[in-house]
């Protein structure tokens, strides 16, 4: 009876932000349990499932997170690589198993569920007359806030940009960088962010210039994602409510 209840609630919902958001922070869990190929893509998770909290995980979790190496290497995929990560002090499979469940129970949970809370005291009814909002597990918006998931998106390219094909290969593309990045955390970083990031002395240059991945996970972690989150919780509470249109052929509204 439960599941079809929830099959129900899947197909069409009269609070629909609600089971949007909640499809949205199980597949988080699900991709935690499941296991990350590189450093680098447990940065990334970590700033959606920042996203899909709307800002409400601990600013400082993302650096606890990718800057413990024991921690890194028990969300990695598989065995050999935990061992070329820490040697003889690798997590084993049980050990692995255990501390991505600690990040659920006591970073992901309390996070989700005071998300939960902002969304449900924002979120609009759908009454019968209006025949409900269906497909709310496959809402392409972020808890239907379309405000808040652009923010987001413009987040995550700005994360993803030093790390693609083109990356960082000038003064002129740190300079658009850094300003993407500044504007995506909206006023939540420094002003002089920019020039800190462009001052060829700076650790920042080096490792843009350099492509040093692990040094730029690193100072992300510490410096620009707690701020994006900060920005995360001021959209999430302006953010109004609206039904995506073509439900039908998004993805859950995640990231990737």
């Amino acid at each position: 009876m439960a599941r079809e209840d929830d099959a129900r609630s899947a197909e069409k919902a009269h609070v629909p932000a609600l089971p949007t958001l909640r499809a949205q922070q199980r597949d988080m869990r699900s991709r935690l349990r499941a296991g990350f190929r590189t450093r680098h893509e447990l940065l990334v998770w970590s700033h959606v499932a920042a996203a899909i909290s709307v800002g409400r995980v601990p600013d400082s979790w993302f650096s606890d997170l990718i800057n413990d190496q024991w921690t890194v290497a028990a969300c990695l995929d598989s065995h050999a690589k935990r061992e070329r990560l820490c040697g003889d002090t690798a997590p084993s499979p049980s050990e692995a198993r255990t501390e991505r469940t600690r990040i659920i129970q006591d970073v992901l949970s309390p996070a989700f569920q005071k998300a939960v809370d902002v969304i449900r005291a924002q979120s609009n009814d759908f009454t019968d007359e209006q025949d409900g909002v269906r497909h709310v597990d496959r809402q392409r918006f972020i808890a239907m806030r379309p405000r808040l998931h652009q923010r987001v998106v413009d987040q995550h390219q700005a994360l993803r940009e030093p790390f693609g094909e083109s990356g960082v290969q000038s003064q002129a593309d740190a300079v658009e960088w850094a300003d993407e990045v500044a504007y995506a955390a909206s006023g939540h970083l420094p002003r002089d962010f920019t020039s800190r990031v462009c001052n060829p002395m700076s650790q920042w240059w080096t490792a843009l210039a350099n492509e040093q991945t692990t040094v730029l996970d690193s100072m992300l972690a510490e410096d620009v994602l707690p701020a994006w989150n900060s920005a995360l919780r001021t959209a999430s509470s302006n953010a109004e409510e609206l039904a995506s249109g073509t439900v039908e052929s998004s993805s859950g509204g995640n990231l990737s």
